[in-house]
């Protein structure tokens, strides 16, 4: 949503005050505002899911070492007579 604002700042660069119509203030200027929803909810599904990546990732190597020293174990054992 784009909306029109007179805007008065203050000496450190604040806004001081902001007005709908140049008539209600003295030295402002004026300025397009776009204001975007936050949808916190979608925020945190979006954490959840990246956590949620880095343990499937975790989980893969961890496989992958797993399978090795499987195979290795095999081998090992392959070779033992009785």
């Amino acid at each position: 949503m784009l909306f029109k604002y007179f805007i008065e700042f203050d000496n450190g660069g604040e806004i001081k005050n902001f007005y709908k119509s140049k008539k209600d203030c003295k030295d402002c200027k004026e300025y397009l505002v776009k204001l975007i929803p936050i949808d916190r909810k979608q925020e945190n599904l979006n954490r959840k899911s990246d956590e949620i990546d880095k343990l499937a990732d975790k989980i893969l190597k961890g496989n992958k070492r797993l399978e090795t020293e499987f195979n290795k174990m095999i081998k090992d054992l392959r070779r033992v007579k009785i």
